[in-house]
């Protein structure tokens, strides 16, 4: 199992939205998100137990062959073993593990008896220290074969950092939990477990949403989760590679290019610039299949 290209924005649906069933196990105009039915905080306490008893409705509808990916959000152990239990829960492509702690995956671990790809959301007190970084770096490396990326969690970390939320017209690099964010980059930049960018929840502004694709990618940050299809496009556009990156990357790649060579008025140095050459050729080839639709393709 290997997503680390799958640059697709993951799209959050709260699990007892009316007409789920229909959305999840209809028809999508094309293959730029993949979906995670939330039965945590999109959902109030008492409607998570109903909303799951609902989901074996559409689970077994999701066997058709799909190019998405679905992944469900329970909100603890307890309802992660009534998911598992149910019809069709083969069917799905893995488990968000909300406020990710070292033991907490590895219940979750030993929960799925590694049948299921697990996405840990980092979201607790432990992501604000470098200590608490660097043991959630070491469990998700020991697990690496269950976690195809960590996703980072921008409310929750909003709450620790005294009650606070994002403000109107910043992106979140603008705000406090930007440094977590850059330490957490520093904590897993050797790790080869890939981070997502965080959910963007002022859904309403879509210019600073734009603003803030633009410096995830600047940070290697993809798969974004999203709240609209609205923000789904917005996010895939700021994905895809300028032609201009895509001859420069075509250069740097090149096995008799220069160790040090002038470019469109930037140096490139292919022993440095290496990785970051390979990254964008895989987004301009995830693109490169369904551009009119706007989504990157299903290669990854």
């Amino acid at each position: 199992m290997n997503t680390s290209s799958d640059f697709r924005p993951l799209l959050y649906v709260p699990a007892d939205r009316a007409g789920v069933k229909d959305f999840l196990c209809g028809p999508k105009p094309n293959d730029s998100f993949s979906i995670a039915v939330c039965f945590e905080d999109a959902v109030r306490p008492e409607n998570r137990l109903p909303a799951a008893k609902t989901a074996a409705e559409w689970l077994v509808s999701l066997a058709a062959p799909r190019s998405w990916r679905c992944y469900l959000r329970p909100p603890d152990r307890e309802l992660l073993a009534y998911l598992l239990d149910l019809p069709g829960i083969s069917n799905i492509d893995g488990f968000v593990v909300p406020k990710a702690t070292v033991s907490r995956l590895e219940e979750w671990k030993v929960e799925t008896a590694g049948r299921f790809p697990l996405i840990p959301i980092l979201e607790t007190r432990d992501v604000l220290v470098p200590s608490g970084r660097a043991e959630l770096v070491a469990a998700c490396v020991a697990s690496r074969a269950l976690i195809p990326r960590v996703r980072i969690g921008a409310n929750d970390l909003f709450s620790l950092l005294g009650g606070l939320r994002r403000p109107r017209d910043r992106t979140i690099y603008e705000t406090p939990v930007g440094y977590v964010i850059d330490g957490l980059i520093e904590a897993f930049s050797d790790s080869g477990v890939p981070l997502s960018g965080c959910v963007f929840d002022r859904v309403a502004d879509l210019d600073t949403l734009r603003r803030e694709v633009r410096d995830d990618v600047a940070r290697g940050l993809y798969s974004k989760t999203a709240l609209n299809p609205e923000q789904v496009s917005a996010i895939v556009a700021g994905y895809r590679p300028e032609a201009s990156e895509v001859e420069e990357a075509h250069r740097i790649l090149c096995p008799d290019a220069p160790a040090v060579f002038l470019l469109q008025g930037a140096m490139h140095e292919p022993a440095c610039h290496r990785a970051w050459a390979e990254n964008v050729l895989q987004r301009a080839a995830a693109f490169q299949s369904n551009r009119s639709e706007g989504g990157p393709s299903s290669t990854s």
